[in-house]
């Protein structure tokens, strides 16, 4: 649910009991201020033993508030009748939710603060914190952990409710960074928690004092990032992926040894380091923390503004893009439309908001229904190297951002 939205809600129940229903109603009620319950009845009819029954033909229809806040969590209650039986069942749901929130509990705590403002920066909508609450994790699109570097570091034991929500909330479908220069290979042996396994990280050694300059990697979301290190430098962890839907994306570049990895689980992405993020040294280009972060976000699917689900149809939607190869290596096809004629702008950008090319260098042109290919090249006509691009479509009303990946 969204502020401003009208909604229908459906409940599933099961009959776990000794009996039938042949007739089961319910009726819906909430305690937040800014839910309007419009509808609060729904018809369940029958539902056998063992069975599991929704009201999906009768809806309950709730209106929320466009004052609500973002992340606002709702408690619903629902009361189920049929003759002289009654039960009662009490669930929560989130309207909107936070691009991120950023848990920091080093004990130097810079690094972390400079995450959070880099990203609420960007327009990014976010919470920092040094204290992780370990539930209702679902009102955060990802959580970002800043647990720091031997001495000044903070370490999360094996038994700890803050490691068991983490992983729960990365299983649930979460988006999870965290980075630590002990949190990979020492902490696990001193009874702290073993995140490796669902980082796809394989944990090589202990380390020295040597971390810096790093290095991206070469499709991936990284490439061409570079930046010196002034953070703390003590026993800085030696990681590599392992696993399916891990991949490299930062090298030490004088000690040649690995010390960034991303996932992709499939349901859940992470991406861990053993250097901390905010006090990497802003260099050109895309080498800039501002640039890394929006690109760790764009992987993990956040953006701050809606973007366009690849097409699952042959049409194109009512206003909206659909591109194909996807990923591509020499030329892409982005097929759009536009349902009012209006003036259209077609732009990529790199992951660090660069503009690469405009694909519409005419003013005001029109096309309701059009296709254009990209043959891969910037404004200067030379190749852009292989990664993540952002192709944004506007017109005078709306817009739509599409994420293209270009391999070698």
């Amino acid at each position: 649910m969204d502020p401003g939205e009208t909604v229908n809600i459906t409940a599933f129940l099961k009959n776990i009991g000794g009996a039938n229903f042949t007739g089961l109603n319910s009726t819906l009620s909430t305690t937040s201020p800014y839910i309007t319950v419009t509808d609060n009845s729904g018809y369940f009819g029958s539902i056998l033993i063992d069975s599991t029954k929704e009201n999906a033909s009768d809806p309950f229809v709730v209106n929320v508030s466009s004052s609500t806040p973002q992340g606002h969590i709702a408690q619903f209650r629902l009361i189920t009748t049929q003759g002289t039986f009654v039960d009662t069942f009490f669930f929560n749901l989130v309207v909107g939710s936070y691009h991120y929130l950023v848990w920091n509990p080093d004990p130097t705590a810079a690094p972390g603060q400079a995450i959070h403002t880099i990203l609420s920066s960007m327009g990014y909508s976010g919470l920092y914190s040094t204290t992780l609450p370990t539930t209702d994790l679902s009102i955060y699109r990802a959580i970002l952990v800043c647990v720091g570097i031997f001495p000044n570091n903070y370490v999360m034991s094996a038994s700890s409710p803050e490691a068991t929500a983490l992983v729960n909330y990365a299983n649930n479908g979460g988006r999870l960074y965290l980075e630590g220069g002990d949190v990979w290979y020492y902490d696990p042996l001193i009874g702290g928690y073993n995140f490796c396994p669902l980082f796809g990280i394989n944990a090589d050694a202990d380390g020295s004092t040597d971390l810096g300059p790093i290095q991206g990697q070469t499709g991936t979301f990284t490439n061409q990032m570079y930046f010196d290190y002034a953070g703390e430098n003590s026993y800085m962890d030696h990681i590599s992926p392992s696993g399916a839907g891990a991949f490299l994306i930062f090298v030490d570049v004088d000690n040649v040894y690995n010390c960034g990895v991303a996932r992709d689980a499939g349901t859940y992405r992470t991406v861990g380091t053993s250097f901390e993020l905010g006090n990497l040294v802003d260099g050109s280009g895309v080498s800039t923390r501002a640039a890394l972060l929006d690109s760790i976000l764009h992987f993990f699917g956040i953006f701050q503004v809606p973007v366009a689900e690849e097409n699952k149809a042959t049409d194109i939607p009512v206003l909206g893009m659909s591109t194909y190869p996807n990923p591509f290596r020499n030329t892409i096809r982005i097929s759009f439309q536009s349902p009012d004629n209006s003036a259209i702008s077609l732009k990529v950008y790199d992951a660090s908001g660069r503009l690469v090319k405009n694909l519409l260098p005419t003013a005001n042109y029109l096309l309701p229904t059009e296709a254009m290919l990209w043959d891969g090249t910037d404004e200067s006509g030379k190749d852009v190297a292989a990664g993540v691009y952002f192709v944004h479509l506007k017109t005078e009303n709306e817009k739509f951002i599409k994420k293209i990946i270009k391999i070698q």
